[in-house]
């Protein structure tokens, strides 16, 4: 079931199975290849990852809080299959969750350092947890202060054994660090499980709200933001389904809400104090698009200016896009046209 889980594999598959339905009924063999072509070009050479990606990076921003009792990082960034047979430390593709755990550290010198993600039976040698302590104290964490927990397999079991390990009381602070694609469906688990958590999101893949419309230049990029973005939706709608979250897309709260309109409303010239002249795209975006974006904390239509900023720097996109729509429609319609012109000769034929 995890293989046909990813996006990607199911495009791989359904292309297989339209080169045999080629051979066994040409027909439905034609239609499944045509859309198994169009959809592995949308996925590729479109936006569409990063339109699923960045609303969820964008729904928690990254927050210093003034008074927490520890910082919880989620596993998932240590190759535990790799480290079986090599003597160093292997990290896979998301290692900022571990990265910045060094600078957290000393920046809350008195805070537990908790580390929640177990290993999989079937994989030999030592566990996540016990070899990514040793990380830590290799870059002079103490190591009283670093508490493990290596039983969970989930986003939820992280939740439910972290919270058997701390036993929080509810007035207490925690910082959780996971990637940001993961941040709404870590914090839903987490506030289900009773914890009063602070987000702290790393490793983001996108580039925020104004680049959402601009595809990758290297295909397989997309198509890996489609496979990650898919795969977090549908973790957040089954968390709900079952009671691990209680709100389907977990948002920011109070102080996290005045965070999100600051770190919405910042932009690379604020932060050296240079005043910034308005781009083409925002101008033709404030008199087509003037209202702003409902939900959006910041009271500007980001959703709008991102594509109008997409039509006026990327027009290459925006035709490659509408292209591959019309070919695609396009294919779809003679198919139809053909079945009815065939049905109709042969009702004539039997009159």
């Amino acid at each position: 079931m995890a293989f046909l889980s990813v996006p990607s594999n199911l495009l791989l598959l359904s292309a297989i199975v339209s080169f045999i339905l080629l051979l066994i009924h040409r027909r439905a063999g034609v239609i499944l290849a045509v859309l198994s072509l169009a959809a592995f070009a949308i996925s590729t050479l479109t936006p569409l990852g990063n339109v699923l990606l960045t609303p969820l990076e964008q729904r928690f921003p990254e927050q210093y809080p003034t008074n927490i009792q520890g910082i919880i990082v989620l596993g998932g960034s240590y190759d535990t299959v790799s480290h079986g047979y090599l003597s160093t430390i292997v990290l896979q593709e998301d290692t900022e969750p571990l990265a910045v755990m060094v600078d957290l550290a000393r920046r809350y010198p008195d805070a537990k350092i908790i580390f929640s993600g177990g290993t999989s039976r079937s994989v030999a040698g030592p566990s996540e947890a016990a070899t990514v302590k040793g990380y830590f104290v290799s870059f002079g964490i103490d190591p009283d202060r670093i508490l493990t927990e290596g039983q969970s397999q989930t986003t939820e079991e992280n939740a439910i054994f972290t919270d058997h390990l701390l036993r929080p009381m509810p007035s207490s602070g925690w910082l959780l660090v996971t990637s940001a694609h993961h941040m709404p469906r870590a914090m839903g688990a987490f506030r289900k499980a009773g914890f009063n958590v602070s987000a702290f999101p790393v490793g983001f893949r996108t580039h925020g709200w104004r680049n959402m419309w601009k595809p990758e230049t290297i295909a397989a990029d997309n198509l890996r933001r489609v496979d990650v973005a898919l795969h977090e939706w549908i973790g957040l709608i089954e968390y709900k389904l079952k009671g691990y979250s209680d709100q389907w897309f977990p948002a920011p709260t109070g102080e996290e809400e005045r965070v999100t309109a600051q770190f919405q409303n910042r932009s690379p010239s604020d932060e050296i104090g240079i005043a910034r002249a308005p781009r083409i795209s925002e101008l033709v975006g404030r008199s087509f698009f003037p209202g702003p974006l409902a939900g959006s904390p910041s009271g500007r239509n980001d959703f709008s200016m991102a594509l109008v900023q997409l039509l006026v720097n990327d027009p290459m996109s925006v035709g490659l896009f509408l292209g591959v729509g019309f070919v695609t429609g396009y294919t779809v319609r003679e198919m139809i046209s053909r079945r009815r012109r065939r049905h109709t000769r042969t009702r004539k034929f039997f009159r």
